[in-house]
């Protein structure tokens, strides 16, 4: 059964992809901070999906979510597919910014999308298939003044995404982000599900030619 791992678990985007995935045969791994949250969502998801498991983590502790994305793989075996799903949606202006603040930010919505690529790439490599998906955001463009933060995780992980993709190519990973141009929700400018059909997309275009895979994919209303 082909697995489908997702860090940042939520009911939004990662409960659609994990329903999409899930209904085409993935068992699905769930990793996010709250413990309560994530148990009632991998609960629902187990009267939908064949095989749901979960476990705790901070996006942000490299330890930590080192640790419950390797004990997954050995509930649910190698990861086919990944979902990045972080964002720390932080409510401060550059005056009122802690530098600590913004480097606690860049370690969950950015870093840790390597923490997680590196533990589970052995297992795609050894395959020669693979595919990692990352939620990205219009505020890599036009970040917010209000969040900050936000708009540099958006813009750092927008480039450590095309530097994954360039070099793991030639391992047969395909590494993509989605660019959303809008508030995600059912009854918010972007459906998930609309989110988790251009994901679907993206994975099946890990099966086709390498020179057709895409890295930056926008998503407008």
């Amino acid at each position: 059964m082909p697995h489908l791992l997702v860090v940042g678990a939520g009911p939004g985007i990662s409960a659609a992809t994990a329903r999409r995935l899930g209904g085409e045969g993935y068992a699905v791994g769930l990793i996010g901070r709250r413990q309560a949250a994530l148990a009632e969502l991998g609960t629902g998801l187990r009267e939908e999906v064949a095989r749901v498991e979960w476990a705790s983590a901070d996006a942000g502790d490299s330890r930590s979510l080192d640790v419950a994305v390797r004990g997954l793989v050995d509930e649910l075996g190698p990861v086919d597919v990944l979902l990045y799903n972080v964002s720390v949606g932080r409510q401060a202006s550059v005056p009122e910014l802690a530098p600590e603040d913004l480097l606690a930010d860049l370690a969950a919505g950015v870093v840790g999308l390597q923490t997680a690529v590196r533990a589970v790439l052995p297992g795609m490599r050894e395959r020669g298939s693979g595919t990692v998906l990352v939620t990205g955001g219009g505020s890599a463009d036009r970040p917010v003044p209000s969040m900050a933060t936000l708009g540099v995780q958006k813009a750092a992980l927008r480039a450590l995404v095309d530097v994954q993709a360039r070099t793991l190519a030639a391992d047969g990973v395909h590494v993509a982000t989605v660019t959303i141009r809008g508030f995600v929700g059912e009854d918010r400018q972007i459906h998930p599900d609309r989110v988790a059909g251009l994901y679907a997309e993206l994975v099946a275009e890990t099966a086709g030619p390498r020179e057709r895979w895409r890295t930056v994919v926008d998503l407008r209303p």
